[in-house]
């Protein structure tokens, strides 16, 4: 009975935390509710919109490789290493969360989403001109 009320808090936990993020697609929030709070088809979910958020990050972190030379490339390349490697280790971190039990990849991923939602928004900004 505790794990299925652990998994019915995490659900909640996970679907509250996607949702906070005001860039998801209408696509992943009706995969979610499809799901309907089973966590091995809501991290399906959540593994689909991260690829389309990585291919978008990828574009803008390329396009702005590419616009830079010397200095500055150099330095987006520092950033963009430093990101990921706080990216991944906080996105393992939690995953590893011995005290979350099955919710701790859940927790991991929406950090994830989340991490790389705001990454790739602010890579976008600036390839549009904006710092």
């Amino acid at each position: 009975m505790f794990w299925k009320s652990s998994l019915v808090v995490g659900t909640a936990f996970y679907i509250a935390a996607f949702s906070a993020s005001a860039q998801q697609s209408a696509e992943f929030d009706a995969c979610v509710a499809e799901a309907d709070g089973v966590s091995s088809k809501m991290l399906d979910c959540g593994k689909a919109e991260i690829n389309k958020w990585d291919v978008r990050l990828n574009a803008a972190y390329q396009t702005l490789l590419h616009r830079s030379v010397d200095k500055t490339r150099a330095q987006l390349q520092q950033e963009q290493r430093a990101w990921l490697k706080h990216h991944l280790s906080e996105s393992h971190r939690l995953a590893a969360d011995p005290d979350n039990g099955s919710v701790a990849f859940l927790d991991s991923q929406s950090f994830e989403l989340d991490d790389l939602v705001a990454r790739t928004l602010q890579l976008e900004k600036r390839v549009g001109g904006k710092p």
